[in-house]
């Protein structure tokens, strides 16, 4: 019977799926143009996707979030979900007169399977890439982060605790400006922004309580670094921003803090945890890279892919 595309219902009650290709995070940000497709093949539900149009008969998955593209319901084979990839392409350019189509994918650190089969589908649906990213993440299980940190970072992590330094979830709404102002402070002193502003990230919160974590370690004579933290899905905990308090930089403070968030993924079930891109653009940059993987991170592959038509 082939694909139905729908775009008047809600997607059904189903797994936890990322954040990202929610309801509810693209209303947050949806905008004239944006449209959510629900995709059935004979009458049941087999996944559903996002797009918005970024310049005229551009369309893009996501517009905001890290990334997007299709999420398939559980047990969606193959076959069946490429039909789905070949239905909203189609519905795009007959109904919106779509001219390319781009969709950035989660790191291959996230599903190794899923990324896999995604590459090749995209690739025979007429899809090219568009542009790569290099991601770090780091794996939680049995071992303790200590045993996965660099030597100098497992120094720095033991001098934070000789001197007391505390880790704390910060969980009043209150506080969490305290924990924004830390990351500012951080970013401003090396010369970066915040993509964000505090009002954005309580918009957010207030969307998802559930789903965002806020984080401090604390030491001396206040706040030494602090990290803002999303649920991206059932197994996968997002650093979104970390840094520490200008002046605490003899300590090192991050270290400890990757620590606390380590052991609060163990403790709560995740099984890796996301630190983001260390490149931009495709262009790498070699010194976070350096300091991701110091602290025990791995690098893998983020993709964009596109397809045009002429």
């Amino acid at each position: 019977m082939g694909i139905e595309v729908r775009t008047d219902i809600l997607p059904p009650p189903q797994h936890e799926g990322d954040i990202f290709n929610t309801m509810a995070f693209f209303g947050l940000y949806k905008k004239p143009g944006s449209v959510f497709l629900l995709l059935y093949r004979d009458g049941g539900y087999a996944g559903h996707v996002h797009f918005t149009d970024i310049a005229p008969h551009v369309f893009k998955s996501p517009y905001r979030g890290t990334y997007g593209g299709f999420e398939f319901a559980e047990g969606t084979p193959p076959d069946v979900a490429k039909e789905c990839i070949e239905a909203a392409c189609s519905y795009l350019q007959q109904q919106h007169g779509a001219r390319k189509i781009i969709i950035t994918t989660a790191p291959f650190a996230h599903s190794v399977h899923r990324s896999s089969w995604h590459y090749h589908l995209y690739m025979n649906c007429g899809f090219a890439v568009q542009g790569q990213e290099i991601n770090h993440a780091l794996v939680v299980d049995d071992t303790p982060i200590l045993e996965k940190m660099m030597r100098n970072n497992r120094k720095r992590y033991n001098k934070c605790q000789r001197e007391g330094f505390g880790f704390v979830q910060v969980t009043e709404p209150e506080q969490f400006a305290d924990i924004y102002n830390v990351i500012h402070a951080n970013r401003d002193a090396r010369g970066y922004t915040v993509s964000m502003t505090l009002e954005q990230i309580m918009d957010l919160y207030r969307v998802f309580p559930q789903r965002l974590f806020f984080f401090k370690v604390t030491g001396g004579e206040g706040d030494a670094a602090s990290a803002i933290c999303i649920r991206l899905s059932s197994s996968v905990l997002y650093v979104f921003y970390w840094g520490h308090t200008p002046g605490f930089e003899q300590y090192s403070p991050v270290a400890y803090l990757a620590g606390g968030i380590y052991d609060f993924a163990r403790q709560q079930g995740y099984s890796l945890i996301d630190a983001g891109t260390s490149s931009l653009d495709g262009v790498p940059n070699f010194g976070l890279a350096a300091f991701k993987e110091n602290l025990g991170f791995t690098a893998s592959l983020k993709l964009t892919y596109s397809k045009t038509y002429e």
